[in-house]
């Protein structure tokens, strides 16, 4: 039989079986070098004691700590400095393949301390502070450009409080999440011919790298606008001091007033306006928006001008050949031609010239002069009528030329109609060269209106081109309707007998003409004139100029003013009675 032990934990306990009993059990106490515990197949665990691995450069740190190279098992990083127990810690240096690198301070194998770290793939350099291999806290970034960030970090992004220096800009305040925002004030560089910069500056606030909120910003111009902001632009109230003069103080819409001038407007009761000669007007321009509301901005340079008709000169003239060399371009208008130029003016005219009642009795005193004439050289023309009857063709072609010449104001037959011709001693024959007057100045709005007092259209330059093409026009139209038929014998007598009269009536007009000519070059010729309003603001506010405004103008001789009869003594005839009977008693004595 075969024997089997057992172990109990009662090592007393022996059963002894009977050798009559089959099998037999033979229990007995083990030593303790005879026990054995049954074997259990497991998995062998090995601890991790420390980052090294059998292909390590140089022999790891005894028990993990010292100065050591590793190189990690994909073979991508690569570290060299200090171990602690198997952990980088202390002054280290982190390499990456692709060219990043870390050196600085490390703790229990993380990168948390100061150090400096290049990125190969943006060229960026960082020197600062470092919170689990993330930049964390204050530090500086230099960028491929030049551009270099100095201030705080959370988590890899711009946070905080911190200066961003770049070639056009430089911006000192607050970042959240890489963005400018909160309080910070931007200062672009110069004007660059790529306009990438325009050299404002701007002390404000910011949300999500734009300007938002309240702030100031000081154009490189001189132009300065304090107001709101939103997403970059003027929006909500605001105050804009512009390079120009303009000032606008009220809502702001995306960029723009909510009101905005679009056209000037001239205030005027009739159309045309009617002048005088010699006589001031006022006139008043508003700024006006697209739904006619007066816009009351301040100080916009409004410019108003004159113009007249612009008349093409015909082929030929004179003033054809010199019309290539003027600079003065004609002006599109509203009511169908275009024109030139006048001077307008605001400075007094002097009325040193003979008054309107003196030039009536002028008038009628040359016109006196005139009939008396008349009746002379009609005496002698009858005188001759007689005595040369059989002279009639020679007779009737020469008093035809007669009427011709005195229908052109002149005389060359040396009779006594000449002597009409004199002008009177009060107009002069030569006309002196004036300066022109200085123009009316510009006028800067107030609450969107302009106002310009004692304004007159100044006596036309000599050789003004529109008046000088209209005369050459009327000319041609009178030579054109010269042609006259011709006289019956039967009709000679009369004819003849009217050729002076007809002479002494063109001698008074054409004295009228010399006085209206003289009265040109004292004030403007009456006629129609346009008044035109541009806007001149320069630079133009906000790059917008507004539309100008045009006026018809009429202007006509001075109102004639009414004689007042002059009252003379009234008759007293008491007095005169007592008179009468002084004088009676007188001769009785």
């Amino acid at each position: 039989m075969t024997s089997v032990l057992a172990l109990y934990r009662d090592h007393d306990a022996l059963i002894n079986m009977s050798s009559n009993q089959q099998p037999t059990l033979i229990i007995r106490r083990l030593s303790v070098d005879e026990y054995v515990l049954p074997k259990i197949h497991t998995k062998k665990i090995k601890r991790v004691n420390s980052e090294r691995k059998p292909f390590s450069i140089n022999p790891f740190p005894k028990l993990g700590t010292g100065h050591g190279v590793y190189v990690f098992e994909n073979q991508y990083f690569k570290y060299e400095g200090e171990w602690v127990k198997g952990k980088k810690h202390g002054f280290g240096k982190l390499l990456l393949k692709d060219g990043t690198y870390y050196e600085g301070q490390f703790n229990q194998g993380e990168i948390t301390g100061t150090g400096f770290k290049f990125f190969s793939e943006t060229k960026c350099k960082y020197k600062g502070q470092f919170l689990k291999g993330e930049m964390h806290g204050r530090g500086i970034m230099e960028f491929p450009d030049s551009s270099e960030y100095e201030g705080n970090f959370v988590h890899n992004r711009k946070n905080g409080y911190g200066v961003m220096r770049t070639p056009l800009t430089q911006y000192d305040g607050g970042y959240q999440g890489n963005m400018r925002h909160g309080e910070g004030r931007m200062v672009y560089a110069p004007m660059r011919y790529d306009k990438t910069s325009n050299g404002d500056r701007y002390e404000g606030y910011w949300v999500a790298d734009k300007r938002h909120g309240p702030g100031v910003l000081h154009c490189a111009d001189g132009s300065i606008f304090d107001g709101n902001f939103d997403n970059d632009e003027f929006h909500g109230h605001g105050l804009y001091r512009h390079i120009s003069g303009v000032i606008y103080d009220g809502m702001w819409l995306k960029g723009f007033p909510a009101k905005m001038a679009s056209k000037l407007h001239i205030v005027v009761e009739n159309t045309p306006m009617v002048i005088r000669q010699g006589t001031p007007f006022t006139i008043t321009v508003q700024c006006l928006n697209d739904e006619n509301e007066v816009v009351g901005d301040e100080g916009r340079e409004i410019q108003i001008t004159a113009g007249f008709k612009y008349y093409q000169p015909s082929k030929g003239s004179a003033l054809f050949d010199m019309i290539e060399d003027v600079e003065d371009k004609p002006i599109d208008t509203p009511f169908g031609y275009q024109v030139v130029h006048y001077p307008l003016t605001n400075q007094e005219q002097e009325n040193d010239g003979p008054s309107e009642e003196d030039e009536e009795q002028e008038l009628s005193q040359s016109q006196t002069q005139l009939d008396l004439k008349e009746d002379e050289d009609e005496n002698q023309n009858n005188k001759e009528e007689e005595t040369k009857e059989g002279e009639d063709g020679e007779k009737l072609t020469e008093n035809e030329k007669q009427d011709e010449e005195k229908d052109d104001g002149v005389d060359n037959s040396g009779g006594g109609v000449e002597e009409a011709d004199e002008i009177p001693n009060n107009t002069t024959t030569e006309t002196e060269s004036v300066p022109l007057p200085p123009p009316v100045p510009n006028c800067r709005s107030e609450e969107g209106v302009c106002v310009w007092s004692d304004v007159y259209l100044a006596p036309a330059p000599p050789m003004y081109r529109p008046f000088v093409a209209m005369e050459e026009a009327e000319n041609d139209k009178k030579s054109s309707s010269r042609g006259k038929p011709a006289i019956n014998k039967d009709d000679r007598r009369s004819s003849i007998g009217n050729i002076d009269r007809r002479g002494s009536v063109n001698k008074v007009d054409k004295m009228r003409r010399q006085k209206e000519k003289a009265l040109e070059e004292k004030y403007a010729k009456t006629g129609e004139y346009v008044l035109m309003v541009h806007d001149v603001t320069n630079p133009p506010f906000l790059g917008r100029t507004i539309e100008p405004a045009f006026l018809l103008l009429k202007l006509k001789r001075p109102e004639a003013k009414k004689r007042t009869k002059k009252e003379g003594k009234k008759w007293d005839t008491s007095q005169h009675i007592r008179r009468s009977m002084v004088a009676t008693e007188g001769s009785e004595d």
